[in-house]
């Protein structure tokens, strides 16, 4: 089945350059990079896990048939800036490094949600999963060995897989999330080397039958003081900020007067710009008392669900 135009965003193939590029620049999601990493290649080649087994027990015991024969799903959740978008576009990039083999990712677009009409979102979700499969197929050469993967990933996963149990929701939704969870079982069933990510903000939205079936939930939180610092020193490496002033700028960007701080991408698309653009219009150099004073009149992007 031909996926309709404008289904998917930009198609991308790893290894790439500009995707490693972004990983490295990642702060304080190391740990979850490294487990996702890991997780979505034992689920892609089953074939590892296995051998591993054979090799170290001498048999394949029921602990590890069920752990390869997971639902190859994983849900991506967090607050908005804290870095889970960044991590799902870019980790296709460093499971094929580790893997030494191409991997494409395809960005489900919100076009899959059609206009409404009926039968029109199945029909979009099932030419969306027809698509990664076929990708997908020859994954393996003729003596098992992992030669290609495909991710899917569907952000704000919330718009298509939202609960069934709420009343309101509308016949269409409810195929929809239908149609999703079909298409996650026939990639478990067809063992195709396909990974599919989940990102929201609302993890509570999502529908439960969703959450049973993902593989594992990776949760995103906003940088304490520590991963701010780090952000920080390197971003404004170079400019002449000692430690000190770091961490002052750090204090400065959290939890101040309100419940909530600086989000990674408050730091990096608001703060530490408009520190480097006040420096520029005054033709002098950055210093910290200039810096504390942009940082404290920056408001943190307030939590999903919060936005008044």
């Amino acid at each position: 089945m031909q996926a309709p135009e404008g289904l998917f965003g930009q198609v991308v193939e790893f290894p790439d350059p500009d995707a490693q590029d972004r990983l490295a620049a990642l702060i304080g999601v190391d740990d979850t990079i490294d487990r996702l990493a890991l997780e979505a290649q034992l689920l892609a080649d089953p074939g590892r896990l296995q051998a591993w087994s054979l090799r170290t027990l001498g048999t394949v015991p029921p602990a590890v048939a069920r752990w390869s024969s997971r639902a190859p799903l994983f849900v991506l959740a967090g607050d908005v800036g804290t870095g889970k978008t960044e991590v799902s576009e870019t980790i296709g990039h460093r499971i094929a490094a580790d893997l030494r083999i191409p991997v494409t990712l395809y960005p489900l677009s919100l076009t899959a949600r059609g206009k409404g009409a009926v039968g029109e979102m199945t029909t979009l979700l099932s030419a969306a999963f027809a698509q990664v499969r076929a990708a997908a197929s020859g994954g393996h050469t003729r003596d098992g060995r992992l030669s290609k993967a495909v991710v899917l990933l569907i952000d704000e996963a919330d718009a298509l897989a939202q609960s069934r149990e709420l009343a309101q929701m509308h016949h269409e939704d409810r195929a929809g999330v239908n149609a999703l969870l079909r298409g996650v079982d026939e990639l478990r069933d067809a063992r195709l080397p396909v990974i599919v990510l989940l990102v929201t903000n609302r993890l509570e939205a999502l529908d439960p039958a969703v959450r049973r079936r993902a593989a594992r939930v990776f949760e995103f939180h906003r940088p304490d003081s520590a991963q701010r610092r780090a952000l920080l020193a390197a971003e404004l490496e170079g400019v002449g900020l000692d430690v000190a002033a770091l961490t002052a700028l750090a204090d400065a960007t959290g939890a101040c007067g309100q419940d909530y701080g600086h989000t990674y991408s408050d730091l990096r698309q608001r703060v530490v710009p408009e520190i480097v653009l006040d420096a520029y219009r005054r033709n002098v150099p950055i210093t910290v008392d200039a810096a504390l004073a942009i940082a404290r009149g920056i408001a943190p992007t307030r939590p999903f669900g919060d936005q008044q």
